[in-house]
């Protein structure tokens, strides 16, 4: 009995067990159930996120370092966008070169008279059938076509009548031929001949330079 009664807990021990007990369940439940946002990066161990672990499509680009993420495809070229504003006008340019004669044409009488063309068309007769003709710009690089031409006064038959473009320094321009007479290339020396394309004789003509 002696025995029994120094076994026999005393008031302060009770109080003592009590408070153990209830300290031990504190922790436990600390344990299993912790504050939020009570765990950060500290608490992590290395590679304790693992992929099982991550919601997919959840993360986003600025989380990655730069060149973790792969560049894509590249994608499709869009539509053109719309027009811009028109620019300011630039400089006017340097005036191009003087037109040479084109298109210009004319009818000379047998006398070397002007019977009607293009203006400023000048006409001489400087010997028997030959006739210079003047267009007052250059013809060089130009074609001269010419053919005979019925008056009034000059009904009858007649021969050939030829042209070529004057001007030449006996070598340049390669279209042109050395004239006694007006020796340029605003001139196209004509001759006209008989009917039997023995002699120079004088008659009408058409001329035109194209």
């Amino acid at each position: 009995m002696r025995f029994l009664k120094a076994l026999r807990p005393t008031p302060a021990t009770i109080i003592a067990a009590i408070a153990l007990l209830v300290a031990l369940a504190g922790t436990g439940y600390a344990a299993i159930k912790l504050p939020a946002n009570s765990v950060g990066a500290r608490q992590l161990q290395n590679n304790a996120v693992t992929t099982s672990k991550v919601k997919n499509h959840s993360l986003l680009k600025v989380d990655f370092a730069a060149g973790q993420v792969p560049t894509g495809p590249r994608g499709p070229v869009g539509p053109p966008g719309p027009p811009g504003s028109a620019g300011a006008r630039g400089p006017t340019g340097p005036a191009g070169p003087t037109a040479t004669a084109a298109t210009k044409w004319a009818l000379v009488g047998r006398d070397g008279n002007f019977v009607a063309g293009s203006p400023g068309i000048v006409v001489v007769l400087a010997a028997p059938g030959q006739y210079y003709v003047n267009f007052g710009s250059p013809v060089n690089g130009h074609a001269v076509l010419v053919s005979p031409a019925f008056r009034d006064g000059d009904p009858g038959f007649r021969g050939t009548v030829i042209a070529a473009i004057c001007g030449s320094n006996g070598t340049t321009p390669p279209d042109t031929i050395s004239c006694l007479n007006n020796n340029n290339t605003n001139t196209v020396f004509v001759t006209a001949s008989n009917n039997t394309n023995t002699a120079s004789q004088n008659h009408a003509f058409y001329i035109a330079v194209l």
